[in-house]
């Protein structure tokens, strides 16, 4: 397995960044992990659009789905123009009325929709969506193949799933929202000190931090890795081995 970071920014882009996205690489496989806004510019100096065998999301927050809708009209556009436009899965938490009438329309996506923890399987590699704890229904994700395990903790604060999502993983991404020396407490995302405590506390070999504020980002990777040695502030366009 291998993954690409195409945005790591937290709710607004910085300049040249890109809001959360990532492109995972496995038997041939090409899956995309959320779409936040600007990482489709991203994505494109990857591979072509039609390349990317599935979607998935892992909650509604626009920093997460924005560039969906620019994914989706590209593709509505070759299909206008007469191409052949298979239909890529995406898998999904339910999607609200106005979110899946805009989406699904002219069988572009085939939708799976994700309730409760589950599990699903593409070929030989197993993703398991583990329910945690955000502002609204949202899945980390923990993918399994050939004796290694990714996670990708979306967003959250610290609760149960997030401990049994990153249980013992190789590569965990996990979001930093925040640095524990700013002046304020959010239960629905975590600073870098809590990251840092899951995967020492998980037994995780690399953390991997996304979803990053705009400022003092080496205070943030500093707390964690007082935590969890082996921990590395996520780089847009770098690729990183399972």
């Amino acid at each position: 397995m291998k993954i690409t970071v195409l945005g790591n920014n937290s709710t607004t882009v910085t300049q040249g960044g890109a809001c959360s996205s990532y492109l995972l690489e496995v038997e041939g496989r090409r899956i995309l992990l959320d779409m936040g806004n600007g990482s489709i510019f991203n994505l494109k100096k990857r591979v072509k659009l039609h390349e990317i065998d599935a979607i998935i999301l892992t909650h509604h927050h626009f920093d997460h789905l924005s560039d969906l809708f620019l994914f989706r009209y590209e593709r509505e556009g070759h299909k206008y123009m007469g191409e052949e436009v298979s239909p890529i899965d995406l898998y999904t938490p339910e999607m609200p009325q106005w979110l899946q009438e805009n989406l699904m329309k002219n069988d572009l996506f085939r939708l799976h929709v994700i309730k409760g923890d589950t599990k699903v399987s593409m070929g030989d590699l197993t993703v398991a969506f583990i329910e945690v704890l955000h502002l609204l229904e949202t899945y980390a994700l923990r993918f399994t193949h050939d004796g290694k395990i990714f996670t990708y903790s979306a967003d959250t604060g610290v609760c149960d799933g997030i401990y049994e999502a990153a249980r013992e993983a190789d590569l965990f991404l996990c979001e930093a929202s925040y640095g524990s020396y700013e002046p304020y407490r959010m239960k629905h995302h975590l600073h870098g000190a809590e990251a840092g405590e899951i995967a020492e506390k998980c037994g995780v070999k690399k953390l991997l931090l996304t979803h990053l504020p705009e400022e003092n980002l080496d205070g943030l990777l500093q707390e964690a890795r007082a935590v969890h040695e082996d921990t590395e502030i996520s780089e847009i366009l770098k690729t990183y081995e399972v």
